[in-house]
């Protein structure tokens, strides 16, 4: 794991190395940051293809019971 020491501008910028920019971005323009303690994760924003997970669930319920949410959710949680 590389490490590299960056210096933080007035504004509070860094300037992200070119090696991970040009590895992990590649043509995405925005990053995902996640708040820590006393640190912070920096990942490339990646657009998530949720057509992936379209009948990736099955369940065992009556049509009506599906229909109707509050009905559902009680037959999920049986």
């Amino acid at each position: 794991m590389p490490i590299s020491v960056r210096r933080v501008d007035r504004q509070g910028r860094i300037a992200l190395p070119r090696d991970w920019r040009s590895k992990s971005l590649k043509d995405e323009q925005e990053v995902v940051i996640t708040e820590h303690d006393d640190f912070l994760v920096i990942r490339p924003r990646r657009k998530v293809n949720l057509t992936e997970f379209f009948d990736s669930v099955e369940v065992d319920v009556d049509p009506k019971t599906f229909a109707d949410y509050s009905s559902l959710k009680q037959a999920l949680l049986k």
